[in-house]
């Protein structure tokens, strides 16, 4: 009859209640949890527990119940139900109700005889009627938290046999003496997150038994003298309060075992205060102002002591007295700064060690001997250089990290037990790599059967998910809590045996244990390019400061890139070096390399570098691409002084970047490599973002600049040979560039969004060899295989050799006689004297002529005595001052020339050479220059010109007849010596006469 009634109720029961049906009824379960109910599905007898939680169910009917005689579970949290009839919750064997969450203003009725645990968390509660409990006397656990009640209820008089009251999250301000009705059988009481300001002394009158008592996150400022009423606590927390003292008052309170008093502004406790808790195992003081471990001499089974984030400045050798079966003890965030031998001689029971982030910089070498039994030991965040071994012969769990004075650590003979390790530097795993790869191959065969074997040791090891960083900071996981287990994994090891080990940080390509280079074909390669960039662009820098050419736009752009790109070769110049003096032992001498100002400064050059170096070649692109587009308007043309501006703009950017690694943006001393890779905080990885950003951009720029200019001369009528090869050297650049920098581009983009396409050693080679390799090319393609690179070179040789041979002349006591330009007066007095004593300096000189020549000097000058003195000749004009760079051929003239135009003719050499230069991508340079060779007879002057000529690309150097001057008279008695050749220019032989042209201009 049932069944049959039941199944003409379905159909009804899928209209009225949609989703009802997605309850499946599993025996005596009904699981309707978050089935998206209306209605409460129908009960039978059966059943022994009803979920219905989370549902929109908003009314219970009057005999809800009624049918579930053997109903023991109902939950109906988190429905609707702002309203519940009389009589809807009666049930003769209900045992436990949850009500949480659902909007109740007000406890319903309830008529639960058997009604032990009853939960109405996280409702509108502002209190309780005085018989709303009436009808559950068998009840033992009430839950009222996150209410809004303000005080305690008084309903609780008709619940004797209440355990646990949990009045938390809700408004109450003070507990009187009246506060609490009679509870003799309560055992937990749980008043956290109220806004409890006091305690009256007899507030605790009515709970003799009460062994909890949990006021956390109150307003109090003093321990609760009411709390020598409870002789059965066992378990008092106070923490996140506003205690300042601890006066003796816990007499009374022989039984208690664990006491709290974190996160209070706490400074001092009584010496007397403590001293009557025999039982205590636990005393948590963590978050206070304790200068000093408080007096726990008579604490004899304290087993956790938790003295973190205080402001201890020592550890002295009584401050543990007393404490010989502790445990774990946790100093971490203190203030201490040395560790003494016996600051643990009374704690020979020690198994766990916090002394993290201190200012630990020395600890005895005895300290850790009377504490052989320990197990796990964390020292990170100190000072110390050293840290002893003795002792530390059981230690299963070490964390070492960020000791940056800790620069050597012991081998793994010292360390037989010792499963993880979390130390300050890679290159300390080194020495424990070979056990880590043999524990796991050892585990990988033993593995079948280990479930025969016995296991003695239960050792908490962090499972492969977790970050070893992560896992090496954190301070509130340790293996005396129960919950370890679960969070982090548990791995058991046979007796006698070595487990697997784990280390971190393990050592890489960018970290290494035997060499900075790890293999021969990089290193050579890193040597090849270091001295080709460094002698490259040293040389294209030497040449463009020291010839005599004019500084120019073009000239002073490739300037600075070849100084940017000397800087690179700086760099890999310092890791050369490094890599040489410890080839094989790397390991030895990393952590003094990267701590040394060595790395910073090689990082400094690679940084400045690379960004010098691309902000460089994107500024010559985009002049050049200026003058191409401009052809035709030879005014719009980038000026020297806005040049310097640009490139100024440049060098404070590349400073910039360089510098803020030093500043706490990243790090140079991250890597062996010194290069700003770290990013582990937002603002290095913005860092290196902007960086590859940059180099993107550059790039791109290069790219369509070139490409603009190659379609604009491939689309132009004067389309060439010349232009193809321009073209040609366009695709050339281009090519270089992408092949520089475009790998290293992709490869740090993808690997910052998460794929990692190449593996480490690639990415090394990428850094130390690819990166720098446009280094090495760009002085070759921007300057030293220019034609007029040549000719600079030729310039500053022979400037070199004028220097060395009137430095030589200079030595001499007549030097200052001798002068390119020769005036009657200079040449006899020089040859007087030069007859009365021989110059120490005619060795300087070139070889004298043949005997023919020789002779035909000794009669001009013997000539020269008979002739008449010739008039004085008019003032010439001042010389130009003779400079260093090279004027252009329309403002050239020369002084003598000018001066004898104007008096007399000045004799011209036989030959003049002849500069013609066309336009060409090379240089847009223009020259002249005023120089001097002499022959047996004559003195000239040499003219370097410079012309232009709109399609060709190369420079002419070509030679032609030039007009010849007859001679000046000379003065009577002036003798003229040999001038100087120049160093730059061979010897010609004599040339006969040629015509007599005294104003003729020089031949172009």
């Amino acid at each position: 009859m049932a069944a049959a009634l039941l199944a003409l109720l379905v159909p009804l029961l899928a209209l009225l209640a949609p989703g009802a049906l997605a309850c499946a009824e599993a025996g005596a379960r009904l699981p309707c949890r978050a089935a998206r109910l209306q209605l409460l599905p129908p009960l039978h007898e059966r059943l022994l527990a009803v979920d219905v939680s989370h549902n929109n169910i908003s009314a219970l009917p009057p005999d809800a119940l009624l049918g579930a005689a053997a109903l023991r579970d109902l939950n109906l949290s988190a429905n609707r139900l702002q309203a519940v009839p009389p009589g809807a919750l009666s049930s003769a064997s209900l045992a436990r109700l949850w009500l949480d969450g659902c909007a109740l203003a007000r406890l319903p009725a309830l008529r639960l005889p058997r009604l032990h645990y009853l939960s109405a968390e996280r409702n509108s509660l502002s209190e309780l009627a005085a018989g709303a409990l009436a009808d559950v006397r068998a009840l033992r656990d009430l839950r009222l938290a996150h209410n809004a009640l303000a005080q305690v209820p008084a309903a609780l008089r008709d619940t004797p046999r209440l355990r646990t009251l949990n009045l938390s999250g809700n408004q109450l301000t003070a507990l009187a003496s009246s506060s609490l009705p009679p509870l003799p059988a309560l055992h937990t009481l749980i008043l956290k997150r109220n806004r409890i300001t006091h305690i009256e002394e007899r507030a605790f009158l009515h709970t003799p038994a009460l062994r909890v008592l949990r006021l956390e996150d109150n307003l109090l400022g003093e321990l609760p003298p009411a709390i020598h009423l409870l002789p059965m606590l066992e378990d008092l927390s106070l923490a996140n309060n506003r205690v300042e003292r601890v006066e003796p008052g816990l007499q009374a309170c022989a039984r208690l075992t664990r006491l709290e008093l974190r996160a209070n502004p706490l400074s001092q406790l009584h010496p007397a205060a403590l001293t009557q808790l025999p039982r205590l195992a636990t005393l948590d003081l963590r978050s206070n102002q304790l200068r000093s471990v408080p007096e726990l001499r008579n604490c004899s089974e304290l087993r956790v002591l938790e003295l973190s984030d205080n402001q201890l400045e020592a550890l002295d050798a009584g401050a543990l007295r007393g404490l010989r079966r502790l445990h774990d003890l946790l100093l971490a965030r203190n203030r201490l700064r040395r560790l003494p031998a016996d600051a643990f001689r009374h704690t020979p029971q020690l198994q766990l060690l916090d002394l993290e982030d201190n200012q630990i910089e020395h600890i005895d070498m005895e300290t850790f001997v009377p504490i052989s039994k320990l197990e796990d030991l964390n020292v990170g965040n100190n000072r110390f250089p050293v840290l002893p071994a003795a002792g530390l012969q059981r230690l299963l769990h070490l964390k070492a990290h960020n000791n940056p004075a800790l620069r050597r650590f012991h081998p793994p003979e010292l360390f037989p037990r010792i499963q993880t390790l979390v130390l300050s530097y890679a290159y300390h795993c080194c020495e424990f790599l070979p056990l880590m790869e043999g524990a796991a191959e050892a585990g990988a065969e033993a593995g079948a059967g280990a479930d025969d074997e016995h296991f003695s040791d239960l050792v908490l090891l962090p499972p492969a998910h977790v970050d070893l960083a992560a896992w090496a900071n954190a301070t509130d996981v340790w293996p005396h809590y129960l919950n370890a287990t679960g969070a982090w994994g548990a791995a058991e090891l046979r007796a006698g045996g070595r487990g697997r080990v784990r280390c971190a940080p393990l050592p890489g390509p960018f970290l290494p244990c035997e060499d900075l280079f790890d293999w021969w074909t990089l290193r050579c390669g890193v040597w090849a390019v270091f001295l080709l960039a460094l002698l490259g662009n040293g040389t294209v820098v030497f040449v463009l400061l020291f010839s005599r050419s004019r500084i120019d736009v073009p000239r002073f752009l490739v300037t600075n890139l070849a100084a940017a790109d000397f800087c690179m070769g700086a760099y890999l110049g310092l890791l050369a070096v490094v890599d040489a003096g410890t080839l094989g032992e790397f390991r030895a001498h990393a952590v003094a390399w990267q701590m040394s100002g060595g790395c910073r400064l090689a990082g400094f050059l690679g940084v400045l570098s690379s960004e010098l170096s691309v902000f460089t070649l994107a500024v010559i692109t985009l002049e050049r691409n200026y003058a191409i587009t401009h052809a035709m308007h030879l005014n719009k043309r980038l000026s020297l002084r806005r040049a310097a501006a640009v490139m100024a703009a440049g060098w404070a950017f590349a400073l910039t970047a360089a510098a803020l690694p030093l500043l706490g943006v990243s790090d140079y001393r991250k890597f062996a490599v010194c290069l700003p890779f770290e990013t582990g905080s937002p603002a290095a990885l913005g860092y290196v973002a902007a960086l590859l950003a940059a180099n993107g951009l550059a790039f791109l720029v290069l790219l369509g600049c070139y490409l603009k200019m190659y379609c604009a001369i491939r689309g132009s009528q004067a389309w060439n040979t010349n232009d193809s090869r321009i073209a040609k050297r366009m695709a050339l650049l281009v090519f270089t560039d992408f092949l520089c920098w475009s790998p290293v581009a992709f490869c740090a983009l993808t690997a910052a969004l998460g794929a990692r396409l190449v593996s480490l050693e690639q990415a090394k080679v990428f850094t130390v060899f690819v990166l720098p390799l446009n280094s090495c090319c760009n002085p070759f393609l921007y300057a030293i295989l220019t034609k007029q690179f040549k000719k600079d070179c030729a310039l500053v040789c022979k400037a070199i050799e004028e220097s060395r041979v009137t430095r030589g002349i200079g030595r001499c006591r007549h030097s200052s006689n001798f002068s390119n330009r020769q005036t009657p007066a200079n040449t006899s007095s020089l040859a007087e004297r030069s007859e009365r004593a021989p110059c120490a300096c005619r060795r300087l000189l070139p070889a004298p002529a043949p005997a023919p020549g020789g002779e035909r000097l000794l009669r001009w000058l013997r000539a020269v005595g008979r002739r008449p003195p010739a008039p004085p000749a008019p003032p010439a004009p001042p010389a130009p001052r003779r400079a260093g760079s090279v004027s252009s051929s329309v403002e050239f003239s020369s002084s003598r020339s000018d001066s004898w135009r104007a008096g007399r003719p000045a004799p011209r050499r036989a030959a003049s050479w002849l500069v013609a230069r066309k336009t060409s991508q090379d240089s847009n340079l223009s020259s002249s220059r005023n120089d001097s060779s002499g022959s047996n007879a004559t003195a000239s002057t040499g003219t370097w010109r410079t012309s232009r000529s709109a399609g060709g690309a190369r420079p002419r150097l070509t030679r032609q007849p030039a007009v010849q001057a007859e001679e000046p008279p000379p003065s009577p008695g002036a003798r003229l010596l040999h001038t100087i050749p120049s160093a730059a220019e061979p010897d010609a032989p004599d040339a006969p006469p040629a015509p007599h042209a005294p104003h003729a201009p020089p031949v172009h």
